[in-house]
């Protein structure tokens, strides 16, 4: 568990590799729907990574910046707490619509939570931190958006979605966000912890 916990973000960067390398082996036989969700994948797996390896400080700018934490390295937000919400995110709630594509509300709703994080990352976290750029931002510009649109732009032109899909896809991701991120970071704080972030994650907020 140790060496999960010190080392997800990577290995999500290692799982990134081998789904490049089979959507380039398979692109052909594969539809464009299932292309779009394994990058929709993908992209996550990099938001994560952009979180919290490189440069990785988000924990220092949720538990400084956002909650002025007097335990920073470890509360509200701890890297066991951060992994499994993290894992989870990814494993189920962005993975699971790639191998049901016919259920479009199963993907809407990730979707959904990828331009929401532009809302959180570009203005909400900035205007905490008086910044133009925290970590995940990058991720929802290069990645969350362009993706999020293709797939918009797909079900729309093909007439896929109906209302129902839109409305389920959208309650669905409403109620992801409430328990995944903000139910999950406070159901798993611990302000007696003894997993806390390395100096490095908490980024240029430690000494302010």
């Amino acid at each position: 568990m140790n060496v999960l916990r010190k080392y997800w973000p990577d290995l999500g960067m290692l799982v990134v590799a081998a789904t490049v390398i089979g959507i380039m082996m398979n692109y052909r036989s594969m539809s464009e729907l299932s292309i779009i969700l394994w990058l929709s994948f993908i992209a996550i797996l990099v938001h994560q990574f952009e979180e919290y390896r490189w440069p990785g400080y988000f924990g220092g700018l949720f538990n400084i910046v956002i909650f002025k934490s007097e335990q920073p390295k470890h509360y509200p937000l701890n890297p066991h707490s951060a992994m499994i919400i993290n894992l989870v995110i990814a494993y189920i709630f962005y993975l699971l619509p790639v191998f049901f594509p016919n259920l479009l509300w199963l993907a809407l709703a990730p979707i959904f939570m990828g331009f929401f994080q532009f809302i959180w990352h570009g203005i909400f976290a900035n205007i905490k931190a008086k910044t133009w750029y925290n970590p995940g931002l990058f991720a929802v510009l290069v990645f969350h958006f362009p993706i999020g649109g293709w797939y918009m732009y797909y079900i729309t032109v093909h007439n896929l979605a109906s209302t129902t899909d839109w409305i389920i896809g959208f309650v669905y991701f409403v109620v992801a966000v409430y328990f995944f991120i903000i139910k999950g970071n406070m159901w798993m704080k611990d302000i007696h912890s003894p997993y806390h972030f390395s100096d490095k994650q908490m980024g240029p907020y430690l000494t302010k």
